[in-house]
């Protein structure tokens, strides 16, 4: 019987879902551009151009295989399924809580979404019975069942994890010239992608961000694997050491950028980790080389993180939509759009994010989920705001990467502490301090860091919150060393940058 194939724009792989035994002669497929999620949000344009000249490619790789292709453009997905008949329509189930239950009440049949290794329902079987579900227990059990980096039943070099080998800081005065990341080349589909976006900034009133760049990842799933290849080839092994360094002038440093074509579908997870554990056991059979913490950082980050955030997201669903245990209700600053702030580390952060809609994870999570943080910015706000604005960025990624670990607005699912700091962890893992206008060194003063009076006055004021927090005792106990008059100063000098981030410049 001959089916009717949906296929949305993060499913774009003949191996998943409902396209995995989908035969040509047989199958239509469909695909639809939706005017409405392009309104959606104030997006990054070459977000927006990303995804849709992978949607694009797709379509045309499919019909090149001999599928009958009905690629469509209208104001809503219902409206481009119209015609179609929902008894022989088939979609491998979206990534999204709300698109899931959307398609559940219009009747189509939802296949298993297998774009991870272990997938909801082996994290849900994992996480049945446990009180606390640690990200390590779960890393340890998955890899060790896919026996990437096992030397039998134990991992090679006798350590599972590697990190306190990964947190170097960043040379000072010291070029690090990295090997240049694999850029595809742009085509047709590319420029009439960005024709269109420009054509609908005026008839459709899209509202986009950033800058107009050529396309720097993968659209096409032959772009993905040399991709992949370049990454294991010539730059993984550099990667441990400086991944959590933050270098001015050098935004990629070793970092793999597959984040975006896996999150579009174009690479599995599975892959990944299996050419990683290939290409170390080609050159280092299971003996622990001085590289191996580099493959394990990059393979916790895969089979370890990726793939715990994805199963968390299906557990929790929806109360990420709600979670605020903190009660934090201020909006996104204006700076986060226009970039115009003396903070040198966010202005810089948000340079990149508007010329590459891409950031690595350090200035994501330190620097702008910490200062909203600290801020008191409402979680659901700023994961809207990282969802528009970067290219690998959705709905499943940012619930609990944003409001739960950044913004600890879950109480702790996420992370056993707000990751919250002052400007001594921005000074000692970022070349930004130096060259800016404020001092990392003082709360107070006049020429002070924002991010200190905000990292104290947030400690005080969510003291009762976090007085049982293990974790949190020790600042609460340096906070309670300040004598008055330097908690009123911290408690004045916080309030006047919520107001306006540079009052005190």
């Amino acid at each position: 019987m001959s089916r009717t194939i949906l296929v949305l724009g993060d499913q774009l792989n003949r191996r998943l879902g409902a396209l995995a035994d989908a035969e040509p002669g047989r199958d239509r497929v469909v695909i639809v551009e939706s005017f409405t999620k392009l309104r959606q949000r104030r997006w990054h344009r070459q977000k927006l151009a990303y995804v849709l000249s992978a949607m694009r490619h797709f379509a045309a790789e499919l019909r090149a295989a001999g599928f009958t292709v009905d690629y469509r453009q209208a104001d809503t997905l219902q409206a481009g399924l119209a015609g179609t008949d929902p008894d022989r329509l088939l979609v491998m189930a979206p990534s999204s809580w709300d698109l899931r239950r959307l398609l559940r009440r219009w009747g189509i049949t939802q296949v298993d979404n297998d774009a991870f290794v272990a997938g909801e329902a082996r994290f849900a079987e994992w996480a049945r019975g446990r009180a606390t579900l640690r990200l390590e227990t779960f890393y340890r059990a998955l890899r060790g069942e896919r026996g990437w980096l096992m030397d039998g039943d134990e991992p090679i070099g006798g350590r599972w994890n590697l990190d306190a080998e990964n947190r170097e800081r960043p040379p000072r005065g010291k070029a690090l010239n990295p090997p240049r990341p694999y850029r595809p080349r742009e085509d047709d589909i590319d420029v009439e992608v960005r024709r269109d976006l420009a054509e609908w900034e005026g008839a459709l009133g899209l509202v986009l961000h950033g800058e107009e760049r050529p396309r720097r990842f993968p659209a096409t799933r032959a772009e993905a694997r040399r991709s992949l290849r370049d990454f294991v080839e010539r730059r993984l092994e550099g990667f441990g050491p400086l991944e959590d360094a933050v270098v001015d002038d050098e935004p990629f440093l070793w970092h793999s950028l597959l984040s975006a074509p896996l999150n579009l579908g174009l690479l599995h997870p599975r892959e990944v980790c299996d050419a990683a554990d290939t290409r170390y056991r080609e050159r280092y059979g299971v003996t622990a080389a001085p590289t191996l913490s580099s493959y394990e950082g990059f393979l916790r980050q895969v089979c370890g993180w990726r793939e715990y955030v994805w199963g968390l997201y299906w557990l929790r669903m929806p109360a990420w939509r709600s979670d605020n245990v903190l009660g934090q209700d201020g909006a996104v600053p204006d700076f986060y759009w226009t970039g115009e702030t003396a903070m040198r580390c966010l202005g810089a952060t948000l340079g990149d994010l508007r010329e590459r809609a891409w950031t690595h994870h350090i200035p994501r999570l330190m620097l702008l989920g910490n200062y909203a943080l600290i801020a008191g910015v409402r979680p659901q706000a700023l994961a809207d705001w990282f969802h528009a604005l970067y290219i690998d960025a959705y709905d499943w990624v940012m619930a609990p990467n944003v409001v739960g670990m950044s913004q600890y607005a879950d109480g702790g699912t996420m992370a056993t502490k707000p990751y919250a700091s002052g400007a001594n962890y921005i000074n000692r893992m970022t070349t930004y301090c130096g060259g800016c206008d404020y001092d990392p060194k003082s709360r107070t003063a006049e020429d002070s860091c924002p991010f200190n009076a905000l990292y104290w006055d947030f400690l005080a004021r969510h003291r009762e919150a976090l007085a049982g927090n293990q974790r949190t005792r020790m600042p609460l106990a340096t906070l309670d060393r300040f004598d008055d008059d330097e908690r009123a100063a911290i408690r004045e000098r916080a309030a006047r940058f919520r107001a306006r981030p540079d009052a005190g410049s």
